[in-house]
C-alpha cells in the first residue's frame, strides 16, 4: 500500500518541522505530548509515525498515529533499506521522498530526501533535538548552516512512497531541455523524455560557456540554477552568459561533484534536469 506520493510526503515532513511543536525524545512515549505541549519522536519514529497517520490532533492517542497501520512494519534505522527498492550509495542518483540511513558507521539515524540538497531528519546534531532541514552533498556529507557533522551513507525508495510524481517531474525536465535545444540549435531532437544517446551528443555537441550567444538555452541555464538557489546576478535570467552565470555554474559544479570549469557539458547538462 502506498501512504503517500513523494511530493505529498514530503509537504507532510515539511509540516513536521515548520508547524508542529516537537522535541526529540528516545524512549517508549513517542509520538506523545511533553509537559511543554511539544510532541516527542527520534529520527526514525518521526517518519513512521507520519506513514501511521500522525496528525498532531491533542484529542487522538499519540496524536492519532496508529501502531503498524497503513501497512508500514516497524523497521530500524538501518532495518528500513529491507523495506526500500533501488538502494544505492551513490547519492548524485537520489531523488525526492527517499529515505537516508547511516549503515556501516557506529550510528543509527534517518532521514528524507526533500530534494535541492536539503533533508528531513529529526535529530540531537548542532544540539538542536527536534525536527529540521538539514543540508546534504552529493558526496552524502551532512551539514547545518555550513557546520558538516557525520555522513549519510545509504539510500533509497521506500516501498510505503509512490515516486511516480517525482519520475514524472525528471521526464518534464528533460522534455523541456529537449525543446530548447530543438529551438536554439535545431537538433531535431525527439521530445521524449528520455536523456538516451541523441540528447547526451547534442548535449555533448552544444556547450555553454562565458560569451556565448545562445539566449534560449542561457535563459534555460539560468532558470535551472536559480531552482537551485544560485544567483545568476542582479540582471536575473537575460539570456546571457556573463561573468556572474559561470560563477553560478562554477559553484554548483563544486557542489554537485562535477568538474569545474564553468562550462555546461553533457554532464553538468544531465545534473540540471535531475531532480536532486
Amino acid at each position: 500500500m502506498k501512504v503517500f506520493s513523494a511530493y505529498e510526503f514530503i509537504d507532510k515532513l515539511k509540516w513536521l518541522v515548520n508547524d508542529v511543536p516537537n522535541i526529540y525524545y528516545s524512549g517508549s512515549n513517542w509520538s506523545k505530548l511533553n509537559k511543554d505541549g511539544k510532541w516527542q519522536f527520534d529520527c526514525v519514529l518521526s517518519i513512521k509515525s507520519l506513514l501511521w497517520g500522525f496528525e498532531a490532533n491533542k484529542k487522538l492517542f499519540r496524536g492519532g498515529t496508529v501502531y503498524k497501520s497503513n501497512g508500514v512494519a516497524d523497521f530500524s534505522c538501518n532495518g528500513a533499506l529491507n523495506y526500500c527498492k533501488k538502494v544505492s550509495r551513490d547519492f548524485t542518483k537520489i531523488i525526492p521522498g527517499e529515505y537516508l540511513c547511516m549503515k556501516g558507521t557506529k550510528y543509527n539515524h534517518s532521514g528524507i530526501y526533500l530534494g535541492n540538497g536539503k533533508v528531513f531528519e529529526d535529530t540531537t546534531g548542532w544540539g538542536v533535538r527536534k525536527a529540521i532541514i538539514s543540508d546534504i552533498t552529493p558526496s552524502g556529507i551532512r551539514s547545518l548552516n555550513g557546520k558538516k557533522n557525520l555522513k549519510w551513507t545509504y539510500h533509497g525508495r521506500l516501498n510505503y512512497i509512490d515516486y511516480r510524481d517525482v519520475d514524472e517531474k525528471y521526464q518534464d525536465n528533460v522534455k523541456v531541455l529537449q525543446k530548447k535545444l530543438n529551438e536554439q540549435w535545431d537538433c531535431g531532437l525527439e521530445v521524449d523524455g528520455k536523456f538516451g544517446p541523441l540528447t547526451t551528443k547534442a548535449c555533448q555537441k552544444h556547450q555553454l560557456k562565458y560569451g556565448i550567444d545562445a539566449p534560449i538555452m542561457v535563459s534555460w541555464l539560468q532558470e535551472r540554477l536559480i531552482s537551485f538557489g544560485y544567483s545568476v546576478g542582479k540582471s536575473g535570467i537575460d539570456g546571457k552568459f556573463g561573468p556572474d552565470t559561470k560563477k553560478a555554474v562554477r559553484k554548483y559544479q563544486k557542489d554537485f561533484g562535477l568538474k569545474v570549469d564553468g562550462i555546461v557539458g553533457k554532464n553538468t547538462y544531465r545534473s540540471l534536469v535531475e531532480v536532486y
